[in-house]
């Protein structure tokens, strides 16, 4: 017919994802869809997800790791266990304070000008002077005193054999200035707990080194200066001989042994390798 229109049709596109068995060529799955269906099945999928993320949050415990989601006694109890740790560390540095301090006393390094604050010493009162026959009852008290405690240091280590704190090789020097001994070597030097303790102190030096202090049964206190490497830890418990750390390499470390407060003669009370 003339003056008729031609009409036009529109076929909608279609997809198709086909699953193929590769050696034989069959068609294993085959998915067809339009555009709006694959939109609608995206969609869905995405809704799908979302909601699962929420229910995995929502009735797990993971629902504290939001912010804001921690319940009220939680909340209190993490504070209340963060002051706990502040006054915990306060204190520790306190003990590390009071026995770098005792060390330097024991050694004779104390001195009163120190600059440290941290350091407690236990200063006399600028008020009440000594007199002259009180300083010579404390120096007559302490002299008797380290008498004593000296005849029964020999008693105290009936029964204990002591190893000695380095490995052959190494050059072992009395120390002058007080009673220890001085280990120097060509190479790093391993020193070695003398008998089973417990670790008290770890004291960092200024230079780098450290300074390690045990405690021993029967009062006996080992002290082990110029540590280049630690290999334990404050509150370590040590066996006989086990390796507590390393000297540095063309250095010197020095080695003391005390019982009840008194400074003994390592060489009287430990055969040297």
């Amino acid at each position: 017919m003339i003056g008729r229109r031609k009409q036009s049709y529109k076929n909608p596109a279609h997809y198709r994802l086909d699953f193929i068995k590769e050696n034989t060529l069959n068609r294993v799955w085959s998915i067809r869809m339009t555009r709006a269906r694959v939109i609608m099945v995206s969609c869905a999928i995405v809704a799908a997800g979302a909601a699962l993320l929420w229910v995995f949050f929502a009735f797990t415990p993971l629902r504290q790791l939001l912010p804001g989601a921690l319940r009220g006694d939680l909340r209190s109890r993490y504070v209340d266990t963060a002051l706990r740790l502040d006054s915990l560390e306060n204190a520790a540095r306190a003990n590390e304070a009071y026995l770098a301090n005792l060390m330097q006393i024991m050694r004779g390094e104390a001195h009163k000008d120190t600059s440290d604050s941290t350091a407690l010493l236990a200063y006399s009162d600028s008020l009440l002077a000594a007199s002259e026959a009180e300083r010579e009852f404390v120096a007559q008290y302490e002299s008797d005193q380290r008498f004593n405690l000296s005849v029964l240091a020999p008693l105290a280590a009936e029964g204990m054999v002591f190893n000695s704190p380095a490995s052959a090789g190494v050059t072992v020097s009395e120390n002058p200035s007080r009673k220890a001994i001085d280990l120097s070597g060509s190479a790093a030097m391993p020193l070695a707990s003398i008998y089973r303790g417990t670790v008290v102190a770890i004291v960092n030096r200024p230079d780098g080194l450290s300074t390690i202090i045990v405690q021993h049964p029967n009062d006996f206190i080992s002290i082990y200066d110029g540590v280049d490497e630690v290999f334990t830890s404050r509150g370590a418990k040590v066996a006989v001989a086990q390796r507590i750390g390393h000297a540095p390499a063309s250095g010197k470390a020095s080695f003391e042994l005390w019982h009840k407060g008194t400074a003994l003669n390592p060489k009287e009370y430990i055969t040297l390798q």
